[in-house]
């Protein structure tokens, strides 16, 4: 019997700046995190999560088979799902 797979990794960048003698502050950052399971049949899913400063995360997801092709790459969804997903820990 075959034994399931999963990996992760995370990527977070931020940066401001301001104007002395002026009012201007920007600042700007963004998250960005990616998980793949596979399972013992082996079709792979792989969830990418990103958002920028300010901003609702986006989500997508991806099913690939044990070939690589990617699953349902024929509909208009191209076999992923992604949507915006609220984050926050609280349920609010």
């Amino acid at each position: 019997m075959s034994q399931s797979y999963s990996s992760s990794s995370y990527y977070y960048s931020s940066s401001s700046s301001s104007s002395v003698n002026g009012t201007t502050t920007t600042a700007t950052g963004q998250r960005y995190a990616t998980t793949s399971h596979t399972e013992p049949d082996g079709t792979t899913t792989v969830r990418t999560v990103h958002q920028d400063l300010g901003e609702p995360a986006v989500l997508d997801e991806r099913r690939y088979d044990q070939t690589g092709r990617q699953l349902g790459a024929n509909d208009s969804s191209a076999g992923g799902v992604r949507r915006i997903t609220d984050l926050d820990e609280d349920g609010e």
